[in-house]
């Protein structure tokens, strides 16, 4: 019988860090298409860093994760919750659980969203960064790259 969450002895998902990397930059367009903003010109931010265990462990074996980021000008607090409310919507109707949820206000200016996908782990983020610019995000859990071979045990 198969659990419907993950353990911690599953063999990891395989994925070249190219597919990770094209997966990511879906996303984030999925996401941004949705809540009607777009991407800036500006480069990414892609960030592929070896896994580490809780107690600094790590296995030889080229295991990773991959951390993007990318921007969008989204001027104004009542867009900024415009935008993280479609994406709210957009992520819990995939399944996804919302794990952050805030809308700007006058005292507090910064909307933020975050969710978690329940079976593939991943965590993506919408924050704004100031009240002219918002920050998206996508971090995978660990990820065997194809021409590794996991670790038996």
């Amino acid at each position: 019988m198969s659990s419907t969450t993950p353990g911690k002895n599953d063999p990891l998902p395989v994925k070249s860090r190219q597919e990770a990397l094209d997966w990511a930059r879906q996303l984030m367009a999925h996401v941004t298409q949705s809540a009607g903003i777009r991407i800036n010109d500006e480069p990414e931010e892609i960030g592929f860093n070896p896994c580490v265990g809780k107690n600094g462990e790590s296995a030889p074996d080229d295991r990773y994760t991959l951390l993007y980021f990318v921007h969008s000008d989204v001027a104004g607090i009542a867009r900024h919750n415009e935008v993280v409310r479609s994406t709210r919507d957009l992520l819990a109707g995939e399944g996804l659980t919302i794990t952050e949820f805030r809308e700007a206000t006058a005292e507090k200016p910064f909307a933020a969203l975050g969710a978690r996908h329940p079976a593939s782990r991943y965590y993506a983020t919408v924050d704004s960064t100031s009240d002219k610019r918002m920050a998206l995000s996508v971090t995978t859990p660990c990820l065997m790259p194809p021409s590794a071979s996991p670790n038996p045990g």
